[in-house]
């Protein structure tokens, strides 16, 4: 059969170009405005938050279960207390499903509806890799933060102390199983003190980790490579950052776990 002359032209899919850096407003003379005050009962000691693209809006999550959807000015759309649970970190994963974190001696994810809040899919986190303990034992020095790399189809967590950032392989077409821990990158040598998140920046291709300050110093955030080698570090403001997101516009919020959520302009 003779071919045909005149082939469809092959299509290219053109290639994103990645930002060398993150875009992070923590610069001198940065504004931090509370979207969300520190009296509210939306959410009582924030721990953790993600800004979820397709709906534009903040997920935020606190030690006592609480579970809010905000506007990025602090509106709440829609909120819930999770009885018997504390949640530490959260993300948007497959779908646009959102995810969290509970830190405990045998830490658990759960897959939450985003419009109901409640509870789809539940994961207990394994806390050890090639027989050794990459996850903390005590529930305050465990499961901090938690984020999703759609590159890699994979979730980290972050293990507050020592300092360890942990690729979990989740079952997520189960609606209960082990998420397994199957990488770990050693951050001891980078957080001075306990790390209290982790973002990923789709644009840059990097983490984030946040150190919460003392309440008398501010806290921090190290950018690194997905390798875990080191960029650069900056201040951020608030009593007690634990939980960091950014919206893709150059601004960033900090759930702060003396109270409230704080937007940085740049």
């Amino acid at each position: 059969m003779p071919s045909d002359a005149n082939p469809p032209p092959v299509q290219v899919r053109p290639l994103v170009a990645r930002r060398e850096l993150a875009d992070l407003p923590f610069r001198p003379g940065a504004k931090a405005t509370a979207v969300l005050s520190p009296n509210s009962k939306a959410v009582k000691e924030p721990s953790g938050i993600v800004f979820h693209p397709t709906r534009g809006t903040l997920f935020v999550v606190g030690d006592h279960g609480d579970v809010a959807e905000l506007t990025r000015d602090g509106q709440v759309l829609h909120q819930t207390r999770i009885k018997d649970h504390g949640f530490e970190g959260v993300t948007v994963g497959p779908d646009g499903r959102v995810f969290v974190i509970e830190e405990k001696k045998s830490p658990k994810l759960y897959a939450l509806d985003p419009d109901s809040l409640e509870i789809q899919a539940e994961y207990e986190v394994e806390t050890k890799l090639e027989g050794k303990r990459v996850i903390g034992k005590h529930g305050n020095k465990s499961t901090e933060g938690l984020c999703y790399v759609p590159e890699q189809r994979a979730f980290y967590c972050i293990n507050q102390h020592p300092a360890r950032l942990v690729k979990l392989d989740v079952p997520l077409t189960e609606k209960e199983g082990k998420a397994r821990a199957v990488e770990v990158i050693d951050l001891s040598d980078i957080v001075e003190h306990q790390a209290s998140d982790v973002t990923y920046d789709t644009a840059s291709g990097h983490f984030l980790i946040t150190e919460s300050g003392s309440g008398k110093e501010e806290g921090r955030v190290y950018e690194l490579t997905r390798e875990g080698k080191r960029v650069r570090e900056a201040t951020v403001p608030g009593a007690r950052a634990e939980g960091l997101a950014l919206d893709g516009s150059g601004r960033a919020f900090i759930a702060d776990d003396a109270g409230g959520v704080l937007r940085v302009d740049p």
